[in-house]
């Protein structure tokens, strides 16, 4: 393959060497030192130390955190797990949780899974693109605020992104060769992007599949076996736990539909805009668009996307491997968005995260190709152009995420303190906090969360009158309206340190002070 262009024939190692030019023969001792160093870890490298030097790793968890993290820690009460979630990533939280309360040690574990993951990802694409192209892919999904900003945290959108980036690189090295491993490793991505999210295996998984069977080159039962293995393999603790809790995998497919208010057709690519740099969550999605300007990439990625798969057909004859993953990859990122920009009624900037990992393959072919195309004198010049570009353009991507940090961070250390003025007012373990937003508050107080109505209903009226003989328990919310079952509770108006009312009503108990909140 052209190591001018997109790819790079495999050698001994994985790289090509140099065979001509000042270089040639020389092979300085230091430059032996980094020849089997893959760029994909110095991009990893670099975008660690951006994150640390933007997002605390002593910032408090997120409300879909202390979900997950509860599910498999035993300092604070299972959160109510509704039927949409899966717990793959709770268990890929689980040893640091178990480890020590701490979530300093909780978020560099996830850091420490997230460096090593970007790396694992694109790490099948270097012998079918090559090491510059896997690198800029890398290296653009990696600058983008949203990947920086979930690097740490316990969420599994950058997961299904790593499996889906995997699976299908292994994918198409298992229909090219009969290397054995290539087919494991394929139906262990899939199986990774199941625990994860199960709905998004399927649709990568129907993809691989519709592949082996459209395709001819790539008609090998051992790829497809792999799919489907890896799929049964990964679906298998959702399957067990939908027939445990819902009866059926209908049963439990219909009551995520519901939580997620009803899917069904719905154009929300005006939403995903709107919410491309923030909020975290926008449902309903009516907020006004935040920093149009920063905006022009996603409104450009369709282009981009467009010229680097042209590209790629133009050289198809000598590349059919390299057009080929392109074009799956694609083919697959748009598979895993259909859920959210045609099923979904509300967005979030971390629901396309998979789509833009997959995305940055083409885009990065498009790249590097336009600096090999030039000629060699004027190749400084477009790689310096196009560098200065991407700089301008992570320079945006920092002040978002530096934004969105910083919001995160007040609004969540609020929840804290909060959290001890309840404790302060004898509302400590074991205890109980009932509402429809108490679940941040309830894990920071180390009690257990309940709802009443809702998406996450987990609790009736009787059930929760009960246990006030058993606990202290209080009703939380923004609301000043009087809970019926709570008009003989006592009141306790706060206000949190991020200018948010909270309105206590706390029920009577041996050691409960309401007045001390």
């Amino acid at each position: 393959m052209n190591t001018d262009g997109y790819a790079a024939t495999p050698q001994a190692g994985g790289l090509p060497h140099e065979t001509s030019g000042r270089g040639a023969g020389r092979a300085p001792e230091e430059r032996r030192r980094w020849a089997g160093v893959s760029p994909l870890w110095l991009v990893a490298a670099v975008f660690v130390i951006v994150q640390l030097m933007v997002v605390p790793l002593w910032m408090p968890l997120g409300w879909d955190e202390g979900v997950y993290v509860s599910q498999v820690g035993s300092r604070v009460p299972a959160a109510y797990f509704s039927a949409p979630r899966a717990r793959g990533i709770s268990w890929l939280a689980a040893p640091a949780v178990l480890l020590s309360s701490s979530t300093v040690v909780l978020r560099a574990w996830m850091l420490a899974l997230w460096t090593a993951g970007l790396v694992a990802a694109y790490w099948p694409w270097r012998r079918l693109v090559g090491e510059k192209v896997t690198a800029v892919a890398a290296a653009m999904f990696a600058g983008l605020w949203v990947v920086q900003f979930y690097a740490a945290e316990v969420m599994p959108n950058t997961y299904v992104a790593y499996g889906a980036v995997a699976a299908t690189g292994w994918f198409l090295r298992a229909v090219s060769s009969h290397d054995r491993r290539a087919a494991v490793a394929l139906a262990l991505g899939i199986a990774f992007i199941a625990l994860m999210r199960p709905a998004d295996a399927v649709f990568i998984a129907a993809v691989l599949t519709a592949g082996t069977v459209v395709v001819r080159s790539w008609r090998r039962w051992s790829a497809g076996l792999a799919v489907l293995t890896g799929l049964g393999v990964g679906l298998l603790p959702w399957l067990v736990e939908a027939c445990a809790r819902y009866g059926s995998p209908l049963a439990r497919l219909r009551e995520g539909s519901d939580v997620q208010g009803g899917m069904h057709l719905s154009a929300a690519f005006g939403m995903q805009l709107r919410a491309l740099n923030g909020p975290l969550l926008c449902r309903p999605c009516r907020s006004s668009w935040s920093y149009p300007p920063l905006s022009g990439w996603w409104l450009a990625l369709p282009v981009l996307v467009a010229a680097g798969l042209a590209l790629a057909a133009r050289r198809r004859r000598a590349e059919p491997v390299g057009f080929a993953g392109l074009a799956l990859a694609t083919v697959c990122a748009a598979a895993v968005s259909v859920q959210y920009v045609l099923l979904l009624d509300y967005a979030a900037p971390r629901f396309l995260i998979p789509t833009y990992a997959l995305l940055a393959l083409p885009v990065a072919v498009l790249v590097v190709s336009g600096v090999g195309a030039v000629s060699r004198r004027r190749r400084p010049v477009m790689a310096g152009a196009l560098a200065v570009l991407f700089v301008m353009h992570l320079a945006g991507q920092v002040l978002v995420l530096d934004r969105r940090t910083n919001s995160q961070v007040r609004s969540r250390t609020a929840l804290l303190d909060l959290a001890q003025r309840l404790h302060q007012a004898g509302l400590r373990p074991p205890c109980t906090l009932v509402g429809s937003d108490v679940v941040p508050l309830a894990f920071h107080a180390g009690c257990r969360s309940e709802a009443l109505t809702g998406n996450n209903a987990s609790i009736t009226r009787k059930e929760l009158l009960r246990r006030t003989a058993l606990e202290p328990v209080a009703a939380a919310g923004n609301s000043r309206h009087t809970p019926r079952y709570a008009r003989r509770w006592a009141r306790c108006s706060l206000m949190s340190a991020d200018g948010t009312p909270w309105y206590v009503f706390i029920a009577p108990s041996p050691g409960v002070r309401p007045e001390r909140c």
